[in-house]
């Protein structure tokens, strides 16, 4: 009996399958559930005989980053996305380990998704790369923990009052596949042929670019993104339980998301000495810091920055505090700067969910906020609904935000507002959008996204289906 056998199976593809129904790029219909079964049994038999590789994907789909910058996401296809999802889940529990201060690295369990109909509370600051991960509760936890040690430490003066913040740059890109595969191996031994085909997939997941020529660095920033967030955690297993060490040596506190770190000390030339040191490490992983975004705070300055006591405030449900800190961000942040992304969701969600925070001063900065397209154009589906709930007039206000988005040559934002029409088509209905309103939106997006083959074939498709 093969190593597949037990792996690669219809019973548990079927989540990852479901998952990628409801995506914002729905590779999967009602057809190709139904034909799941042998579907993953053919795909299985090219594995076992030699004859699977990966395909070239159905294309990417771009985010604006910043200033032009676009971060493009591969759409792979149903078979990639099963192999993938299924190895890198059986090994889980081998390639996830525990450190404290690292966050980001929590298990996936697809056996527990479920289709969202409404909008949730994990929603309120959640990144559009991570929209569809299946364990958004996890994240929200995990990104909730972190902030509230953000939060506990910039209160401590025994940490010292020196902060620095640094990531790592281009790090899916830049990971090392042989090196990855040689630690996954030596971690997880007797699975010689699982290990064999994850090495295999990740040489070839970006033909589309690559053609027949085996890539020896970067991991797909895959739709769902728990799989490759998951890998690339693991790849800096190494580099977290060194650096922890010295770390704890120095005295200085180190404390990590994903590919974000963070160090509190007690001086400059300290904090810098130790990035020394951190820099040293990843380069024996091929990795190196982003020096663009390494900066120095002190505490208090940083607690500003990414807007801790706003987030606090918003925890807690202290409405006066709420509007308070949302007052001295706004009047801090055309010269100092922030994190203005997460104040727009967190205030997004505040505002929806507590009648009493809508002050005519936070109602009026996040509707200014919102009509601009860096942070409309970030929001999800259940964020999209939240405002369009929070102030009303929803037809109107929904066309003119897909104009926004259609001045702009970005592909994910159009398949945003496609699948908040798929998805919420019977609750735009009971809030007075008609039926024709919304083909008539689906039909604007087609005319003005013929760059997008994805948006073309799938997401235009599925959301004119679901009218």
């Amino acid at each position: 009996m093969s190593a597949f056998d037990a792996i690669i199976t219809a019973k548990n593809a079927r989540p990852i399958w479901k998952k990628l129904s409801e995506s914002i790029v729905p590779i999967i219909g009602a057809k190709e559930l139904k034909e799941i079964v042998a579907s993953v049994d053919q795909l299985k038999a090219d594995i076992k005989q030699n004859k699977y590789i990966p395909s070239i994907g159905h294309g990417y789909l771009g985010y604006l980053k910043s200033a032009g910058c676009t971060r493009f996401v591969p759409i792979l296809t149903a078979d990639d996305m099963t192999v993938y999802y299924l190895i890198v889940l059986a090994l889980q529990e081998y390639l996830i380990e525990d450190f404290e201060g690292v966050y980001g690295a929590y298990r996936s369990v697809p056996k527990s998704a479920k289709k969202v109909k409404d909008p949730e509370k994990e929603d309120d600051i959640i990144d559009p790369y991570f929209r569809d991960t299946f364990s958004r509760r996890a994240w929200f936890k995990d990104w909730s923990q972190f902030t509230d040690l953000l939060i506990e430490t910039c209160n401590d003066s025994t940490v010292g009052n020196y902060v620095l913040v640094s990531d790592v740059a281009n790090f899916y890109d830049t990971i090392d596949i042989g090196g990855l595969i040689n630690n996954i191996r030596s971690k997880v031994p007797g699975n010689d042929e699982i290990v064999s085909l994850l090495g295999y997939f990740l040489n070839y997941w970006d033909r589309r670019i690559k053609g027949y020529s085996p890539s020896s660095k970067g991991i797909p920033q895959e739709i769902i993104s728990d799989a490759s967030r998951i890998v690339s955690n693991f790849y800096l297993n190494e580099f977290d339980r060194k650096f922890i060490e010295h770390c704890k040596t120095e005295k200085i506190l180190y404390l990590r998301w994903a590919d974000d770190i963070v160090l509190f000390g007690k001086s400059r030339i300290q904090l810098e000495n130790t990035m020394h040191q951190a820099s040293r490490l990843l380069l024996n992983l091929g990795l190196n810091f982003n020096a663009s975004k390494t900066r120095h705070f002190s505490r208090r300055e940083f607690r500003e920055y990414r807007a801790l006591s706003l987030l606090s405030s918003v925890s807690k449900k202290n409405i006066g505090a709420f509007d308070r800190e949302l007052r001295r961000f706004s009047a801090r942040y055309p010269s100092k700067g922030g994190r203005i992304d997460t104040v727009v969701k967190a205030s997004l969600n505040f505002l929806s969910a507590e009648p009493k925070a809508r002050t005519l001063f936070a109602m009026s900065y996040l509707r200014e906020k919102l009509h601009e397209y860096e942070f409309l154009s970030g929001l999800n589906e259940s964020q999209l609904l939240k405002k369009y709930l929070l102030y009303g007039n929803i037809g109107l206000e929904l066309r003119k935000d897909i104009e926004i988005v259609l001045r702009h040559p970005y592909a994910a934002p159009r398949a945003t507002f496609l699948s908040l029409i798929r998805k919420y088509k019977i609750r735009l209905l009971k809030e007075g959008v008609s039926a024709s309103t919304l083909k008539s939106l689906v039909d604007r997006i087609e005319m003005e996204s013929q760059d997008s083959e994805i948006n073309l074939s799938i997401c235009v498709p599925a959301a004119r289906a679901a009218i």
